[in-house]
């Protein structure tokens, strides 16, 4: 009863998520940046004989934070679009959305879940939420980027191994150019 319950949840979800990316307002020329991906340096240096691990530089998202019922989303994409799209605080040149839903409860129902915009690397704010670590080799993609029906995205989202400890899901919805949803990704990051 649970994975019905999580289905209909993730449909619920991916529904408007969709709903309310195709009705925000174009993009002025908008470029594309790099994809969501970890940005790893790998260290020349020794340090006495031993060479540097890879640093995994973390990325932060700067949105709309709350702690809900994941059926109550719908909301949260209403208060995202009237606190950063309607009032143009998003950047000019933006090609995905990110949602990342954490600390979801044991059926997941309830999760803290941000809804933004990769921030650029030389911002710096308290409010930013940081994206889990990328590389350390506890991420699953559940589904690569790409165009989905919603039962596609439903199906990924029941690709979740439940028998690990969930730390995070992160869905991000590449955008054209206008503005416009092109495809979408999502991955589950395990503790």
């Amino acid at each position: 009863m649970k994975l019905f319950a999580s289905i209909l949840t993730a449909s619920a979800i991916t529904g408007s998520i969709w709903g309310l990316v195709l009705f925000q307002p174009a993009m002025a020329e908008s470029a594309k940046q790099d994809e969501l991906k970890p940005d790893v340096s790998i260290a020349q240096a020794h340090t006495q004989g031993e060479k540097k691990l890879p640093e995994i530089e973390r990325q932060y998202l700067n949105g709309v934070t709350k702690n809900i019922a994941l059926e109550s989303m719908s909301a949260l994409w209403g208060e995202f679009e009237g606190e950063w799209v309607k009032q143009n605080k998003l950047p000019e040149k933006l090609d995905r959305i990110v949602v990342l839903y954490q600390d979801l409860n044991s059926d997941f129902t309830q999760a803290k879940v941000t809804i933004g915009y990769i921030a650029p690397e030389q911002a710096s704010s308290k409010d930013f939420i940081a994206l889990p670590l990328m590389g350390k080799g506890n991420e699953d993609v559940l589904a690569s980027r790409g165009q989905y029906s919603v039962s596609e995205f439903i199906d990924a989202w029941g690709r979740i191994d439940f028998k690990k400890s969930v730390d995070a899901l992160v869905e991000v919805h590449y955008l054209s150019p206008q503005g416009q949803p092109e495809s979408s990704q999502l991955s589950v990051y395990y503790k």
